[in-house]
């Protein structure tokens, strides 16, 4: 999940700046934000090499959703012209 939305989980009981934006944040948006950061987490330890990083990210992301694994290997195959 977003960092930020964490922090505004924080804040939404004592600011009303954070109160407003948990209340505006759907769950389709929060699902969203949170497989792209699975995506970012993958890119990255696929960049570094890290196969450890790698299956463990697989792991969360299967345990999230499994098509999200079948994105996730999409990263390994050049894009079709």
């Amino acid at each position: 999940m977003s960092p930020y939305l964490i922090s505004d989980a924080d804040l939404a009981a004592t600011t009303e700046l954070g109160k407003l934006r948990r209340d505006r944040t759907t769950v389709a948006e929060a699902e969203a934000s949170n497989a792209a950061e699975i995506h970012a987490d993958y890119v990255r330890a696929l960049a570094a090499g890290d196969g450890e990083q790698m299956a463990l990210i697989r792991d969360h992301a299967y345990a999230i959703d499994p098509d999200l694994v079948a994105e996730l290997d999409g990263f390994d195959y050049p894009a079709a012209a």
